[in-house]
């Protein structure tokens, strides 16, 4: 096994090999499957990460024909079935959010009250989109058993999370999208509407009470 720290978008990858040899283009389907939202960075670099997976022998490769067509089919070694158990034993990382609505919102003082509510309206229709297709690949899960039948337990798990975050998200935005009905701007609130504020603020002191107790 390579001594070299592996990504975990490498160790993704070794998942997705670890029951199907897929060509670089399947395992880009795979990738574009829901795991976008889950892993951001899943498909960046996608060639170069074969290229070393194979170089440390954790993925082999053979040539198949269609046609005159050739296509390379990545498989996984045992020694990449290995790193990948090893990795699945060490302790997770912390969960990480990149979202540009938030930032938005965080900055929202330096632009006008329209602005944020556009903000607030593209975040809930991305939300009920993508909500949409994690409750399509339930759909599909549920009648066909997907194309990892054999994990369809653990895709159910990762499916109801993706729900219920869509689902916090179109809610926060109905929510914050009520706050500003009384706001003349977005900037004054901050000292005519102290109030609303921290009523706003009242699940977060209610949360670090019940931590306490």
């Amino acid at each position: 096994m390579a001594d070299r720290e592996l990504s975990t978008t490498g160790y993704l990858i070794l998942g997705l090999l670890a029951d199907h040899d897929w060509s670089a283009y399947q395992l880009a389907e795979q990738l574009g499957r829901g795991v976008a939202e889950l892993w951001p960075s899943a498909d960046r670099g996608r060639y170069a990460l074969l290229n070393r997976l194979s170089d440390d022998g954790l993925v082999q490769t053979r040539q198949e024909h269609t046609g005159k067509r050739a296509r390379t089919i990545y498989s996984i070694t045992p020694a990449g079935r290995e790193a990948l158990a090893a990795w699945l034993s060490t302790p997770v990382r912390p969960p990480t959010l990149e979202f540009e609505g938030m930032v938005r919102v965080l900055l929202a003082d330096q632009g006008s009250l329209d602005d944020l509510r556009g903000t607030l309206a593209r975040t809930k229709e991305q939300a009920l989109a993508n909500r949409e297709m994690f409750a399509r690949y339930a759909t599909y899960i549920s009648g066909t058993g997907g194309t990892f039948p054999e994990r369809r337990h653990l895709f159910a798990l990762a499916n109801t999370f993706m729900i219920g975050h869509y689902e916090h998200v179109i809610a926060w935005a109905d929510w914050a999208e009520a706050q500003l009905s009384s706001w003349p701007d977005t900037v004054s609130p901050a000292t005519t509407h102290g109030d609303q504020v921290r009523e706003m603020l009242a699940a977060g002191r209610q949360a670090l009470q019940h931590d306490e107790t």
